[in-house]
């Protein structure tokens, strides 16, 4: 589940993304109530395998069965980390519309969050950096934005408004996020799939936060929007 919102006394409208019909808002009747059956399978970011009547304007849901039992993220980073991602898919994603590949990098994503030996924050920088990929906005890594001149392994600044890095006499300009030059390495090895070499990384308080920062930001230029999510992790961080 991505988004839920009250309808009625008892009821949700609920937004899902499936893997076959893309997103799809379903109505899930009395599920409020406190003896409601269907409420295990209806988490954030939980994956379900859900039993649906169709509608005239949308479908109802007749049963909800978790896949994974314990799929949903329980402390507060984790939650807010499910939340960053539940926000950063229902943007991108268009009603109806199916996206395969977003559907497996959430599947992804959900199964590293719901497991407690798993980094959090580092999940939702791999998934935050697959979506920009799978977007077609994935940050330009290679050429300093500023001169065009290749970039090299120092320290830079990242800009969102241009999509990428720069370093040297181009750095010092008004919104630039801090780009480190081992934030700039995790960067260039998520470019080219390479997980396996980002997971064994020394993961230092400032490369996660600097890691963070600029997935964020760039996601949310490209989105044209400020994502409410980010600042709930930032708080709970």
């Amino acid at each position: 589940m991505l988004r839920r919102r009250t309808y009625g006394d008892a009821d949700r409208i609920l937004v899902v993304l499936t893997r076959d019909h893309g997103k799809i808002s379903v109505l899930a009747r009395g599920v409020r109530r406190a003896k409601a059956h269907n409420q295990a399978g209806l988490d954030l970011l939980a994956r379900s395998q859900l039993m649906l009547i169709p509608g005239r304007n949308m479908a109802t849901l007749a049963q909800a069965r978790p896949m994974e039992v314990g799929s949903a993220p329980a402390e507060l980073v984790r939650l807010a980390c499910a939340g960053v991602l539940a926000e950063l898919v229902d943007a991108t994603v268009e009603e109806g519309r199916p996206e395969p590949r977003v559907y497996e990098i959430l599947a992804e994503a959900s199964a590293r969050l719901a497991s407690a030996a798993a980094d959090p924050r580092l999940a939702l920088a791999l998934a935050a950096f697959a979506l920009a990929v799978a977007g077609g906005y994935q940050p330009d890594l290679n050429s300093c934005m500023g001169c065009g001149e290749a970039l090299g392994n120092d320290n830079g600044e990242f800009l969102p408004s241009l999509g990428g890095v720069v370093q040297g006499r181009c750095m010092g300009r008004v919104a630039a996020l801090p780009c480190s030059a081992a934030t700039l390495r995790v960067l260039r090895r998520m470019s080219v799939a390479d997980e396996a070499t980002v997971v064994r990384l020394r993961w230092t308080p400032t490369l996660r936060d600097e890691l963070e920062a600029i997935l964020i930001a760039h996601l949310e230029h490209h989105l044209d929007r400020p994502m409410r999510a980010a600042r709930v992790l930032a708080d709970v961080r």
